[in-house]
């Protein structure tokens, strides 16, 4: 009873004792006009859809149309994948976001040894023009948003291609789609080769490019998301860092692009990278009107950009997974539900709400349901909708944006003076950085100064806690995928297949051609992504395979 006593006397004082956001940014006990005196109205925070967009990308907001609600999903093969986007349009989705599996990120083939035990695991596998076509049957595409968590263009052109086939105009289709991504070598330390070979783009990365040259130029409804900066907070990042990562790494593809000829308004209007939206709330919000601020003013006064849309930062939201945690997981709705609420406080274009079992499995319908009409509580009931910026004017979140864009700047200024963003990864700052960012996060948990409801403070005994359902797709499936994989590769034409694969190769190896063109006729060939990848590898004079258990075969 003596211990109860104690415990409810400590709750019944508790007070706040870190006096720092996420960031390390010092927060004062109370903010008063004075901390936000050297902020000019028309110059720093403006009218939404006015430079420099420190509130917003549209005059109207949310008045003139809602965010996207752009639900992830990864289910194994495309028959259940096509079941689960189904599914997701049914529960009230408007855009679609497609997680692709560790054996098509990795061009490795469902019949290979290494595909064993990840095949169809964390996302669908995608591997023919076939694939995609079996994926998106029935589906909407010239009234969807379509987006391929795929670090190569192979399941973007697929999906052109399919689309084309199905009558319609490559113009009348709109993605979110990846060019390349410049934060893989930070998440993912094996992919490193993917992106750069010495001093210059690999070949690989060089698709992408190409890609995101063809989209520029031919996709007018578009965009190109170039980066995920979520995976970023997830390996450990903070806001700080995260922003002006996006921006830094933003300028190398803006580069690129001027180099190809690209203009930089039409590369401005199309950009779009997707960002986290963690647990701090104030310094989540303020993070992004600093970030629309620090973007307008580098798109404008470095890059020249003249159309007021090409200044504007346009971006979809992301609330991590990282965020979650085992224990307890439905108490993980709540964090997804004030993760969403400073997305649309903030203002973002899009957002995507993790699952509440994203520690324990592939997401059940019950799970992807719930994400789903958190965002619709939000959007619907809570009211927060109705006013652009309407945190806009507080003394605190002003003076915290302002802040946070002094912080950014000087990270992008410094990354600059390293060489760019290029650079600063393959000398390995970057991925330190980062690396201490997770350390000290790390530290923070386990010393109980950074608390985590379920993890290190109020946590359930094990034989107590609430276990989700766990999603275990049919096995026999991926059985008869696998079996008709090995009789389409048999039925195919292998002299159009090898003409078009060593098109693909003599282009990369003696043109500056954009490949795009050479790999729609291979897709169209019954070329697999896997023998695209490989092909592409063996330019730079890596392995055909990655995993190192096949020979070119052509």
């Amino acid at each position: 009873m003596d211990e109860q006593v104690r415990e409810i006397e400590k709750a019944y004082r508790e007070a706040v004792t870190d006096f720092n956001t996420d960031s390390g940014i010092p927060v004062k006990e109370v903010y008063i006009p004075e901390d936000i005196a050297g902020i000019k109205f028309d110059e720093d925070i403006g009218l939404p859809g006015e430079y420099p967009f420190t509130r917003g990308h549209h005059p109207r907001m949310y008045r003139g149309k809602l965010w996207n609600m752009r639900q992830i999903s990864g289910v194994s093969t495309p028959k259940r994948q096509n079941e689960r986007l189904q599914f997701l349009l049914e529960q009230g989705a408007n855009a679609l976001n497609c997680e692709v599996d560790g054996t098509t990120w990795y061009g490795i083939e469902p019949d290979q040894p290494y595909a064993e035990g990840h095949f169809g695991v964390s996302g669908v596998a995608l591997h023919t023009l076939r694939d995609v076509e079996a994926m998106v049957e029935g589906l909407p595409l010239d009234r969807l948003s379509m987006n391929w968590n795929d670090p190569l263009p192979g399941v973007a052109q697929a999906y052109l291609l399919a689309a084309k086939k199905r009558g319609h105009d490559f113009g009348d289709l709109r993605a979110v789609q990846s060019a390349i991504h410049f934060f893989l070598p930070v998440c993912v330390p094996s992919y490193t080769e993917l992106l750069y070979v010495g001093k210059r783009f690999s070949t690989l990365a060089r698709w992408g490019n190409d890609f995101c040259e063809y989209a520029l130029k031919n996709l007018p409804k578009w965009n190109i998301w170039y980066c995920d900066s979520g995976s970023l907070v997830e390996a450990g990042a903070n806001a700080v860092q995260e922003m002006a990562f996006a921006i830094a790494s933003r300028n190398e593809l803006v580069r690129e692009m001027l180099r190809r000829g690209v203009d930089i308004n039409t590369i401005g209007k199309k950009l779009s990278p997707t960002i986290a939206l963690s647990r701090d709330f104030f310094e989540e919000i303020a993070k992004i009107r600093a970030a629309r601020r620090v973007w307008a003013r580098t798109m404008k006064e470095d890059f020249k950009a003249t159309d007021p849309a090409a200044m504007c930062l346009r971006l979809h939201g992301n609330v991590t997974g990282s965020l979650y945690t085992r224990g307890q997981p439905l108490v993980n709705i709540v964090r997804g539900a004030l993760g969403t609420l400073a997305g649309v406080l903030a203002g973002c274009m899009g957002i995507q709400v993790a699952f509440y079992d994203e520690a324990w499995c592939t997401p059940t319908e019950e799970a992807v349901t719930l994400a789903m009409r958190t965002q619709q509580v939000i959007r619907y009931e809570s009211g927060v909708a109705k006013v652009a910026d309407p945190l806009g004017g507080s003394y605190y979140v002003e003076s915290l944006t302002n802040k946070m864009e002094e912080g950014i700047t000087s990270l992008v200024e410094k990354i600059e003076q390293m060489g760019g963003w290029m650079a600063t990864l393959q000398n390995g700052w970057v991925q330190d950085e980062v690396k201490k960012g997770f350390l000290d996060l790390q530290n923070k948990v386990e010393s109980g100064n950074r608390m985590r409801v379920g993890l290190n403070c109020f946590v359930a005994p094990k034989e107590e806690d609430f276990q989700p359902q766990i999603y275990a797709p049919d096995s026999s499936d991926v059985d008869e995928y696998i079996a008709e994989f090995r009789e389409f590769k048999k039925n195919r034409d292998e002299k159009r297949l090898k003409d078009a694969i060593e098109s693909v190769r003599r282009v990369a190896e003696k043109t500056d051609e954009n490949l795009v063109p050479y790999v729609f006729e291979a897709l169209e060939a019954d070329a697999t992504f896997s023998e695209i990848i490989g092909v592409l590898r063996m330019v730079d004079g890596l392995d055909y395979d990655w995993a190192g258990e096949r020979e070119y075969p052509f």
